[in-house]
Protein backbone atom coordinates (compact mmCIF):
# COMPACT_ATOMS: atom_id res chain seq x y z
CA UNK A 1 0.00 0.00 0.00
CA UNK A 2 1.48 3.43 -0.96
CA UNK A 3 1.86 5.80 1.53
CA UNK A 4 0.76 9.58 0.78
CA UNK A 5 2.10 13.04 1.86
CA UNK A 6 -0.44 16.14 1.32
CA UNK A 7 0.96 18.64 -1.07
CA UNK A 8 1.21 21.99 0.73
CA UNK A 9 -1.28 24.54 -0.35
CA UNK A 10 -0.76 28.49 1.30
CA UNK A 11 -3.36 31.30 1.82
CA UNK A 12 -2.53 34.32 2.78
CA UNK A 13 -3.86 35.76 6.44
CA UNK A 14 -5.36 38.65 4.01
CA UNK A 15 -7.88 36.32 1.98
CA UNK A 16 -8.17 34.21 4.76
CA UNK A 17 -9.51 37.15 6.86
CA UNK A 18 -11.27 38.26 4.31
CA UNK A 19 -14.78 36.54 4.27
CA UNK A 20 -14.42 35.03 0.79
CA UNK A 21 -14.97 31.34 -0.14
CA UNK A 22 -11.53 30.28 -1.05
CA UNK A 23 -11.46 27.43 -3.62
CA UNK A 24 -7.99 25.25 -3.96
CA UNK A 25 -7.30 22.46 -5.42
CA UNK A 26 -5.93 19.92 -2.84
CA UNK A 27 -4.18 16.56 -3.51
CA UNK A 28 -1.64 14.45 -2.70
CA UNK A 29 1.45 12.87 -4.40
CA UNK A 30 2.93 9.03 -3.65
CA UNK A 31 5.75 9.44 -0.71
CA UNK A 32 7.82 6.46 0.09
CA UNK A 33 8.46 6.22 4.18
CA UNK A 34 11.72 4.92 5.85
CA UNK A 35 11.78 4.26 9.77
CA UNK A 36 15.31 5.68 11.04
CA UNK A 37 16.26 4.04 14.52
CA UNK A 38 19.45 4.90 15.70
CA UNK A 39 21.42 5.30 19.07
CA UNK A 40 23.27 9.05 19.35
CA UNK A 41 26.55 8.32 20.27
CA UNK A 42 29.79 10.77 20.30
CA UNK A 43 33.02 9.74 21.74
CA UNK A 44 32.23 6.58 23.01
CA UNK A 45 29.30 8.56 25.22
CA UNK A 46 25.62 7.58 24.47
CA UNK A 47 23.44 11.11 24.33
CA UNK A 48 20.98 10.05 26.94
CA UNK A 49 17.66 12.52 26.51
CA UNK A 50 19.38 14.21 23.92
CA UNK A 51 17.24 16.19 20.79
CA UNK A 52 17.90 15.03 16.84
CA UNK A 53 17.54 17.76 14.49
CA UNK A 54 17.17 15.81 10.81
CA UNK A 55 17.70 18.07 7.39
CA UNK A 56 16.46 16.43 4.09
CA UNK A 57 20.24 17.15 2.63
CA UNK A 58 23.63 16.78 3.58
CA UNK A 59 24.66 20.43 2.63
CA UNK A 60 25.79 22.34 5.58
CA UNK A 61 22.74 24.78 6.76
CA UNK A 62 21.39 27.48 9.04
CA UNK A 63 17.81 26.52 8.08
CA UNK A 64 15.67 24.69 10.96
CA UNK A 65 15.69 21.09 10.64
CA UNK A 66 12.85 19.64 8.24
CA UNK A 67 12.44 16.26 11.23
CA UNK A 68 13.15 16.82 15.04
CA UNK A 69 12.72 14.26 17.96
CA UNK A 70 14.43 13.32 21.27
CA UNK A 71 16.70 9.74 22.19
CA UNK A 72 15.44 8.16 25.02
CA UNK A 73 17.04 7.23 28.31
CA UNK A 74 19.53 4.74 26.61
CA UNK A 75 19.81 6.92 23.48
CA UNK A 76 17.49 5.36 21.18
CA UNK A 77 15.95 7.65 18.58
CA UNK A 78 13.49 6.77 16.21
CA UNK A 79 11.98 8.57 13.51
CA UNK A 80 9.83 7.98 9.88
CA UNK A 81 11.09 10.23 6.89
CA UNK A 82 11.12 10.24 3.33
CA UNK A 83 12.95 7.24 1.39
CA UNK A 84 15.16 8.25 -1.25
CA UNK A 85 16.59 11.46 -0.13
CA UNK A 86 20.24 12.50 1.62
CA UNK A 87 20.03 13.01 5.36
CA UNK A 88 21.92 15.01 7.77
CA UNK A 89 21.52 14.66 11.47
CA UNK A 90 23.02 16.38 14.03
CA UNK A 91 22.27 15.34 18.04
CA UNK A 92 22.40 18.04 20.95
CA UNK A 93 22.85 16.74 24.47
CA UNK A 94 21.85 18.43 27.60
Amino acid sequence: MANYKPITKTILATAADSGQVIIAKLSTTSWGLLLLRGTAVFSNTILRSGAVAIWESTNPTTAEPNLVTFTDANATYGITTRAGVALRLKFYSK
